[in-house]
């Protein structure tokens, strides 16, 4: 699948369902892996495309550090971990 087919699939998808399941992110091989990240990029442009979320909404969430203290749990003391 393109990343052009996806985005169509994922455009029709959710414009019958906003609330839409992501691709699954479980994978077993490299390949596996680049096509699960092209799915998620093609999703996230299907939901851009449809005007479901702005661009700065999905950077928000795909991002792995947030300026609301509420959703700053996914990094917790880094500097331990290096």
């Amino acid at each position: 699948m393109t990343f052009a087919e996806a985005v169509a699939q994922f455009t029709a998808q959710l414009r019958a369902n906003p609330a839409a399941p992501r691709p699954p992110f479980l994978f077993e091989t490299v390949d596996q892996m680049r096509e699960s990240k092209m799915l998620d990029r093609a999703f996230d442009q299907a939901q851009m495309d449809l005007g479901l979320v702005t661009p700065s909404e999905m950077q928000r969430i795909n991002s792995a550090l947030h300026l609301d203290p509420a959703m700053s749990n996914r990094v917790i003391k880094y500097p331990q971990y290096v």
